[in-house]
């Protein structure tokens, strides 16, 4: 059986920010951020984290999304147990379909109800080095005078890129993790309503830390979509922007040339003025170039 996945590429750019913190030692709020072989620092924002963006953003949209207990486990609407109660949650719960649960067992020597995410979702990593910026602020304690400064580490005027990747056949259906058998769980409609709410969320994406004060557009400025035979993140080292502001079209241009077996069609998005060469992009790729919100509406066809 010939499957179906959906690649999502995208380049974001950032003002000023401090999206994901890392551990806090004393009066400091540090970035979260990897370092390369050269010794250069590149912020980044968890997938984890950016699943729970996805997660509040879609709710922000209307989808219900599962609470979770005191105990940080989630509150589930069925007393079943085993595959049917597997298959109900696959129906009651939209967003743990789309993102995957792991429901320990009760009772020795079970194995735990779990669901591998259907929607893969890499860090978001900043295309140039950290400049080692940073911003001041006071925190005061009762009683106290004046207050302590607290320095807090941002990420200003930089690009970001990430990967999604959808496996749309396993969404709505349970997949046999021996054989591969995929049982179809939910109907057509609520399957494209459920993909409908993520590609709202990428578009609308709203999340971050520190929002408070250092609040930042994360929506996407720049995408490739794909649709796709086998689920390879074609775009994790595609997409790059150089010192210029101009995309590399040399790289996407390349791969899509060379996974032009897997892949079925393809479109491309972009936010206007922010790239320098952005005519060249329409140029270059015609009429697979549109906004990037319509490039994303493509995936509600393709499903």
């Amino acid at each position: 059986m010939s499957r179906k996945f959906v690649n999502i590429g995208y380049i974001t750019r950032v003002s000023i920010d401090n999206l994901n913190s890392s551990e806090n030692p004393g009066n400091m709020v540090v970035l979260k951020k990897v370092q390369d072989s050269k010794g250069n620092y590149f912020p980044y924002v968890s997938g984890q984290a950016l699943r729970y963006y996805l997660k509040e953003t879609m709710n922000q949209l209307g989808m219900k999304i599962t609470k979770l207990d005191k105990n940080g486990e989630y509150v589930i609407e069925t007393k079943s147990k085993g595959d049917e109660r597997y298959r109900e949650i696959l129906d009651n719960h939209p967003d743990l379909d789309l993102f995957g649960f792991m429901e320990a067992a009760k009772g020795s020597g079970k194995m735990a109800l779990r669901r591998w995410s259907p929607v893969k979702v890499s860090p978001l990593i900043s295309i140039f080095p950290w400049k080692g910026e940073s911003d001041l602020l006071t925190r005061k304690k009762e009683g106290q005078e004046g207050g302590d400064l607290v320095k807090v580490e941002i990420n200003t005027f930089n690009f970001m890129k990430g990967n999604i990747v959808m496996d749309i056949d396993a969404i709505g259906s349970t997949v046999d993790e021996l054989n591969y058998d995929i049982e179809t769980v939910i109907g057509p409609e609520e399957k494209k309503s459920r993909i409908g709410y993520l590609v709202d969320a990428i578009k609308n994406i709203d999340g971050g830390a520190k929002k408070a004060r250092l609040l930042d557009d994360l929506t996407p400025k720049l995408v490739v979509l794909t649709l796709q035979k086998a689920g390879t993140p074609i775009f994790l080292n595609a997409l790059d922007v150089d010192e210029n502001g101009n995309v590399k079209i040399e790289y996407i241009k390349e791969i899509i040339d060379e996974f032009n077996e897997i892949i079925e069609d393809y479109c491309i998005g972009i936010r206007s003025g922010i790239f320098s060469n952005e005519e060249e992009i329409k140029s270059e790729f015609n009429d697979k170039v549109t906004s990037v919100n319509r490039a994303l509406d493509r995936v509600k066809e393709w499903v």
